[in-house]
């Protein structure tokens, strides 16, 4: 095609499954990165200071991972998203292949 936009569809889905590779993977980083943290204990102490600082931690530790789990949901989805256009794509193609091989039977026929 000369200036437009040019769809591959197996390319497309091999994005897609690429996506939701990527995500299931990082979702195991992510889950032995959780265990490496955890293993740590809590060094700051049970005192006062070491209270507070490991209350902070919890806080920001949570709220980081549950932006990680949102961000990797959303990568997976993007990615079936993408495999499932593909699919379509190549569908609509079949499809346009099969009517025009049609058109041109009866034109020869």
């Amino acid at each position: 095609m000369n200036g437009g936009i040019e769809v591959g569809p197996d390319r497309l889905s091999g994005s897609g499954r690429a996506l939701q590779d990527l995500a299931t993977r990082f979702v195991g980083e992510l889950a032995a990165f959780r265990g490496e943290l955890a293993g740590f204990g809590r060094p700051w102490g049970s005192d006062d200071i070491g209270s507070l600082i490991g209350a902070a931690h919890d806080e920001v530790s949570a709220w980081a991972f549950e932006c990680f789990d949102s961000a990797l949901t959303e990568i997976g989805s993007a990615g079936v998203d993408l495999d499932e256009m593909g699919q379509r794509y190549a569908a609509v193609e079949q499809a346009i292949r099969q009517g025009l091989d049609g058109i041109r039977q009866r034109l020869d026929g």
